[in-house]
Order: C-alpha cells, then sequence, then structure tokens
C-alpha cells in the first residue's frame, strides 16, 4: 500500500512538472522593431487625417512618460482635426511598459474629454482604441478601422 501511495505521488510530481514546463514553453518574448511597426500602421491603416511624427517636446506634452521607462518610441498624431493616432513604445522592462500603458490609458481619457465637444464625432473612435501590451511593448492606434489596425500589430507580435 505504501508503495502504491509513493507511486501516485511520483506520478502526480512527473505530472505537474510537465505540466509546468509545458506551459512555459508556450511564452516567448517577442522583439519589436518600434519604427517598421508604426510605419506599417501608418501605410496599411486607412486614416482621414495626415498624422505626422511630433516633435520632442510635443511628446512630451502628449504622453507624461518618464524618458527612463522608454527605451524606443515612435509616434503619428494626425493635425489635431481628428483623434486619430499611433504610438508604439518599448518599454525599459515589463514594470516600465505597466506605467507607459497606464500614460496611454490617460492619454485617451483626454482625448475623450477634448474631442467631446469640439469634434463629437471622434468619440467612436476614442470608445475603442487599439491598445496592446505585449511583453515590454505598448501599442497604440486610434483610427476608424481596428481591424486592419489589429491584423497589423498581429503581424509583429504573433511572429
Amino acid at each position: 500500500m505504501k508503495s502504491m501511495k509513493k507511486i501516485g505521488c511520483f506520478l502526480l510530481s512527473l505530472l505537474t512538472a510537465g505540466l509546468l514546463f509545458t506551459g512555459c514553453q508556450g511564452k516567448k518574448d517577442v522583439t519589436i522593431d518600434v519604427a517598421a511597426l508604426a510605419d506599417a500602421l501608418k501605410s496599411s491603416v486607412p486614416f482621414e487625417d495626415e498624422l505626422a511624427e511630433p516633435n520632442e517636446a510635443a511628446v512630451t506634452n502628449i504622453y507624461a512618460i518618464d524618458e527612463a521607462d522608454i527605451a524606443a518610441k515612435k509616434i503619428y498624431v494626425g493635425s489635431g482635426a481628428t483623434a486619430e493616432e499611433i504610438a508604439v513604445f518599448e518599454g525599459k522592462d515589463e514594470a516600465a511598459a505597466g506605467r507607459i500603458k497606464t500614460a496611454v490609458d490617460q492619454r485617451i481619457a483626454d482625448q475623450r474629454s477634448a474631442f467631446e465637444d469640439y469634434n463629437p464625432e471622434e468619440q467612436e473612435k476614442l470608445s475603442d482604441p487599439v491598445i496592446v501590451t505585449t511583453g515590454k511593448y505598448v501599442i497604440l492606434c486610434v483610427s476608424n478601422d481596428n481591424e486592419a489596425a489589429k491584423k497589423c500589430i498581429d503581424g509583429y507580435t504573433k511572429g
């Protein structure tokens, strides 16, 4: 009877270890070329507005992010007539990416307030922007075509 318990415990241990190792294999580190993804979004997603890269001072005003958290970034914004925007960030690590994600969420909240009276038609875009966080990357795309944005982002994050 004791040997049956030992065998049962041993088999349970093996099963648990196997499940743990299998689960860990599914998670892979993603490496994204931030500039390439931002450019791909700009060229493959239809936008109403002409998107352009803001200068560093404007970026600081747009996003309240500590530069120490950012390893790389590329941002495109519209003229101000629309809420359309692309922002791709690489954080220094996953904790930094979490802080960047908070700043991106705040940016969307600020834009909702800004466009509420100015251009209410933009609220639809702002109510469901594409925001993807994977590893140390945070990706934002505000457009009329979320499916095109997701497809483009998937090409960089799932590959």
